[in-house]
């Protein structure tokens, strides 16, 4: 069997997507997964080994300007590429207008995605040729593994959700604590003095402690707050390089970000740290993570001292 995934952004929710593609691949173990994502992504669904081929259409670049996407060259280059090949299924995970009428309704094969009560935008339900009941309480990933079984007829598995991540590259364990300060919402940013204190705090306790970040000037925020020159800081580096860091790592702490979705889908004990959204519906969901909650929706409410006692708790420091 041969279907095609539309699930384009964000990272967390690409990672999200991964175990059903599991749950797929052991309802038909001869399946063959293309997938349609953001190129700044492009890199997620090749973790799964299910997956064959990323087309990646950059759908983010045209935000405001889809007007003149329709009309253009690289857009007709797009309809093409999506029409290539049949599919059995195609299935639209994404739940939103570009994704359901820019791309899936050009896939060359039976269309699938949420009913117009199921998905984020409504109308997008309009664009598939079959439309699927799921509670939009679910958690994203409990979401994603239903719509898949309704799609391709089985039966959820009654395990825990299985991200398949293979990262082609060894992810022995060291003893390295892995903070991930990075976030595109301002208001789910913790505090620049509170990273420090764990920062600091962690070379104390641990072999290495990595910060990865986004950009320089980011780094440059954080160092200036903490400027030990056994930090060890990812810059801009590959979703893969930050992947395999994780993998090897002891301890993570995170905000609420992509890569902190994808410490969980590996198995790494998280800490991610939420303070605006909500932690059920998107948060972590292995049993060696664990949230941390503001209690009044702002994150300058956790306190650096709470993080360094999880940590402690964990096992995975020494004690004073």
């Amino acid at each position: 069997m041969r279907i095609l995934v539309v699930k384009t952004s964000s990272m967390g929710d690409l990672v999200h997507t991964l175990p059903a593609i599991t749950d797929a691949t052991r309802a038909y173990p001869n399946l063959v997964v293309d997938w349609v994502c953001e190129p700044a992504f492009a890199e997620v669904p090749y973790w799964h080994p299910s997956v064959r081929d990323v087309l990646q259409i950059p759908l983010r670049r045209w935000k405001g300007r889809l007007f003149k996407l329709w009309f253009s060259k690289e857009f007709t280059g797009y309809k093409a590429a999506l029409s290539a090949l049949p599919y059995d299924v195609v299935i639209d995970a994404q739940g939103l207008l570009k994704s359901a009428w820019l791309l899936t309704r050009f896939a060359e094969g039976p269309t699938h995605g949420y009913d117009r009560r199921s998905a984020r935008e409504g109308l997008a339900s309009f664009a598939y040729q079959h439309r699927h009941a799921v509670s939009r309480a679910h958690h994203a990933v409990t979401r994603t593994r239903q719509l898949f079984a309704k799609a391709l007829a089985y039966s959820v598995p009654d395990t825990l959700p299985d991200a398949s991540i293979d990262l082609g590259c060894s992810t022995a364990m060291a003893d390295r604590l892995v903070l991930l300060p990075g976030t595109s919402r301002p208001a789910k940013q913790w505090s620049v003095t509170g990273w420090a204190d764990v920062a600091r705090w962690g070379l104390d306790h641990y072999a290495e402690v990595v910060v990865a970040v986004g950009t320089s000037a980011e780094q440059q925020v954080l160092s200036a707050h903490c400027s030990d020159p056994r930090i060890h800081w990812k810059v801009a580096a590959s979703l893969t390089q930050v992947a395999t860091c994780l993998a090897g790592a002891r301890a993570v702490v995170a905000v609420d970000t992509g890569l902190a979705h994808v410490a969980d889908a590996l198995g790494v004990p998280l800490l991610a740290l939420f303070g605006p959204t909500d932690p059920a519906r998107v948060g972590p969901v292995q049993p060696r993570s664990q949230c941390m909650v503001a209690p009044d929706g702002r994150m300058e409410s956790i306190k650096a001292e709470a993080v360094m006692d999880w940590l402690q708790s964990q096992g995975n420091v020494s004690a004073d």
